[in-house]
């Protein structure tokens, strides 16, 4: 006898909320050799009731595509994970609201009735660890020491957004129609196609330093959006939070450039500014002792991947001091006798 079955349960069946007896019914349905042609009596059905909408372009649809195979298929048991069960149950869901999927040959005009929940990536550096990260666009982030953003899978049709926590370097695909928006706090950066750097770590004053393109940084207060600069390369920014106070700053463009493959350079920075960003950069911690001046400001660059050793035997001999390792993690800098 022929099995019969009904959208509704199909739909459960993708979403895995059938019941027992249900799933044991989906289980026949597939088997029986008459279900294609049941298939194709449900869509027929709704198909009719489809109103068409315009033709959305490639980006848009591609999106549309990638949300489908994220929500249904991955939740689908393999066993029963048949070729052409996948493209008449992609269509089955397509009639239900989903819209805009390729249903084998066919392209469907209609836009989806609601918007699938995106799947969110973080990519989370610890002290001492530095990555590169390549996003859905191709733009590449150089992701800094005890750093981490926080991006869509996909990202939307009209603009790419992501939140730094941390130091990074962007390289930004160039994309007029799709503006890049980066998310520090109550300050975001917007972009269309250039490179630059952010840091941003809590409690600490932000930085933007443009190497090349255009960059606007605003600051959200509320519902309201302001501007506070439109930087060009060479061009920088610092915004002191408990001030709330923002300065255009010089930048070295080589320096932030160099960043981004493991150079730092410190440009008349305090012993203590240094200190900091050693310990970051190599997961260590730094103290001063006897004659030390933390207050004592260098001009010098150092190579981030090359040993600790080297860096500070840079850092000490230019500043006339000393240091000795107290154990594998700690380092005591003093003055020279």
């Amino acid at each position: 006898m022929k099995t019969e079955i009904d959208r509704e349960l199909l739909v459960r069946y993708i979403n895995g909320k059938c019941t027992a007896d249900e799933l044991l019914h989906v289980k026949h349905f597939l088997q029986d050799p008459g279900w294609q042609h049941a298939l194709e009596a449900i869509l027929e059905a709704d198909f009719s009731t489809v109103e068409p909408a315009p033709q959305a372009d490639e980006t848009t649809l591609e999106e549309w595509n990638q949300e489908f195979r994220d929500k249904y298929f991955k939740k689908m048991p393999m066993k029963l994970w048949y070729t052409k069960w996948i493209g008449y149950a992609a269509a089955c869901l397509l009639v239900l609201g989903i819209g805009g999927y390729l249903l084998g040959e066919h392209l469907v005009k209609t836009k989806p009735a609601f918007t699938t929940a995106k799947v969110m990536i973080e990519k989370t550096n610890p002290r001492g660890i530095r990555s590169k990260v390549t996003l859905p666009d191709s733009s590449v982030v150089y992701l800094g020491a005890g750093s981490s953003i926080r991006y869509p899978q996909q990202f939307a049709a009209n603009e790419r957004n992501l939140t730094l926590t941390g130091e990074a370097f962007f390289e930004i695909s160039k994309n007029p129609k799709r503006p890049f928006v980066i998310h520090t706090g109550e300050i975001q950066t917007t972009v269309l196609g250039t490179s630059f750097k952010i840091t941003a770590f809590k409690d600490d004053p932000l930085f933007v330093e443009v190497a090349t393109g255009k960059v606007r940084v605003s600051r959200k207060e509320n519902t309201k959006v302001a501007e506070l600069a439109v930087l060009v390369p060479g061009e920088g920014i610092s915004w002191d939070h408990q001030l709330g106070k923002a300065s255009i700053i010089p930048v070295d463009v080589s320096a932030i450039q160099g960043w981004s493959s493991g150079e730092i350079t410190f440009k008349n920075r305090s012993l203590a500014q240094i200190a900091d960003e050693l310990e970051n950069w190599y997961n260590i911690e730094i103290r001063f002792a006897g004659s030390a001046s933390v207050r004592k400001r260098l001009s010098l660059s150092v190579d981030g991947k090359a040993s600790l050793s080297d860096a500070l035997d840079i850092i000490c001999n230019t500043a006339d001091l000393k240091y000795r390792f107290n154990g594998r993690q700690e380092i005591i800098i003093s003055g020279k006798e």
